[in-house]
């Protein structure tokens, strides 16, 4: 049966639930005005359990949530000893830091080892009318830290949680992991890009060319460039993210792994004349290829020298599948992002907020422990929330191609930043020093700067800042 309208529905909290010995976090605004007793604005730092840490194999940031909710039972505590009836969440940010350092100086040797959660919350403590019921208006933040969206035809609808997409595509089944003269892990050459999204599921990484082509990326090592809809190349070598710029994207159990097969007898890290004995090879540049009927298989090895005594030995190392006559060399086209004053923001003095534009949103890294970051250039992510609206920016060393560090200095100096630790200090006098990072916390907004080194002249490596 189909309806043709919904109704939308009051909900009431009951007598008891206003016994309680908390007060509760609204979901929805109350129908009847409340009054605002008290507003608070909390820095809450918790110390990540090492079990936790050992179980999730070191990921800060995932146990996210675990900590998010006991930060809202610490509110709950002191909006009852306000004597408050209710809280509503107006802010909510979560960071964290992962740092492990050795120390040494001329008397001692000292360890530093910080893995933390930050939780930075605005909230009122609010007292109800007599008439306690809530409207269908909801809140910022709801009682399990997540923010809601509202239309006229749905009640509430949590938004996605953050880090969504990277556990879905962590639970995808995987297609086997076979390599053709024409085709990997089951998606051909001039196959659709539907069939491709189908087998391999939420993909890491987008980007736009400037031939018009979109790369698609899996883990931080399989590419798929589309053109016209159609599979154009599979590579496991595409040459325009580095080393750091592949770091910028959760690893992948799926498509990281060394497990692809060749004709089932060939595999990564096999010696070159074991390859040969399994696969009709004829040189091509400085690998190998096997032709196919409209396509070619390209096998790529490096010498590893396993033994000091010993030669060193050529073993396979990675693949790429192609048109015959695939000649592209390939470049980002990135967006124009002239409408967002990077430069106003870091100031931590802004009040405009930012929507992204679809063109915006072309290359983007889709999964992060955070949710997904728009490549502004080769130096700038932004994240950005469901509705677009910008709400962190990370400036770092380049992750495309080799960056001199006088280079990223004047893109530093682009934006008015400092590239030193004590010139930051400075310029953020409020700050915590943590050796070889500083943060900020101001009202709800939290900046975190990292450094190569503890010294006072130590270089920025990269900056976060979350509002």
């Amino acid at each position: 049966m189909k309806f043709s309208h919904y109704i939308v529905c009051l909900v009431a909290f009951s007598p008891a639930s206003f016994a309680a010995k908390l007060p509760p976090i609204l979901d929805f605004y109350p129908l009847c005005s409340p009054q605002t007793i008290d507003t608070a604005n909390d820095k809450m730092v918790y110390d990540i359990d090492p079990d936790l840490l050992e179980s999730s194999h070191g990921d800060v940031l995932s146990h996210r949530d675990a900590y998010v909710k006991q930060a809202l039972v610490e509110i709950q505590h002191k909006a009852a000893a306000a004597g408050a009836d209710a809280v509503i969440i107006d802010r909510l940010t979560v960071g964290g830091i992962d740092r492990s350092l050795d120390l040494q100086d001329d008397s001692n040797r000292v360890k530093s080892d910080t893995k933390q959660i930050h939780v930075i919350t605005a909230a009122q403590y609010v007292n109800l009318c007599d008439d306690t019921q809530l409207s269908s208006d909801p809140t910022p933040y709801n009682s399990e830290g997540k923010a809601v969206s509202y239309t006229q035809t749905t009640v509430k609808l949590t938004m996605a949680e953050e880090g969504n997409l990277l556990k879905k595509a962590q639970k995808h089944q995987a297609p086997d992991a076979l390599i053709t003269t024409d085709s990997a892990y089951g998606v051909h050459i001039g196959g659709s890009v539907d069939d491709l999204q189908q087998a391999l599921g939420p993909h890491s990484i987008q980007l736009q060319l400037d031939n018009g082509a979109t790369v698609y990326g899996y883990g931080r090592s399989l590419w798929f460039v589309v053109k016209d809809g159609r599979v154009l190349m599979i590579t496991q070598d595409l040459g325009l993210l580095n080393g750091h710029g592949q770091n910028q994207i959760a690893l992948s159990e799926n498509y990281d792994s060394d497990n692809w097969v060749i004709a089932d007898q060939v595999h990564q890290g096999d010696e070159l004349n074991r390859v040969k004995a399994h696969l009709p090879l004829k040189k091509h540049g400085d690998g190998y290829s096997i032709a196919g009927k409209n396509s070619r298989l390209l096998l790529t090895f490096e010498d590893y020298k396993e033994n000091v005594s010993q030669e060193a030995v050529s073993r396979l190392n990675s693949f790429a599948v192609l048109p015959l006559t695939a000649t592209d060399k390939y470049k980002v086209n990135f967006g124009n992002f002239d409408n967002i004053d990077i430069t106003t923001l870091l100031t931590l003095a802004f009040k405009q907020a930012y929507t992204l534009q679809p063109q915006q949103l072309i290359n983007q890294i889709q999964l992060t422990d955070n949710g997904p970051k728009v490549l502004v250039n080769s130096n700038v992510l932004l994240g950005f929330d469901s509705q677009g609206v910008v709400n962190s920016i990370k400036i770092t060393e380049s992750m495309f191609g080799a960056q001199t560090m006088s280079e990223f200095n004047a893109v530093l100096a682009s934006y008015n930043l400092p590239a030193i630790k004590s010139q930051l200090l400075e310029r953020y006098p409020n700050a915590e020093d943590n050796f070889d990072n500083i943060m900020l916390t101001k009202g709800t907004v939290m900046l975190s700067i990292n450094f190569d080194s503890y010294d006072d002249d130590a270089q920025l490596i990269d900056l976060t800042l979350q509002f």
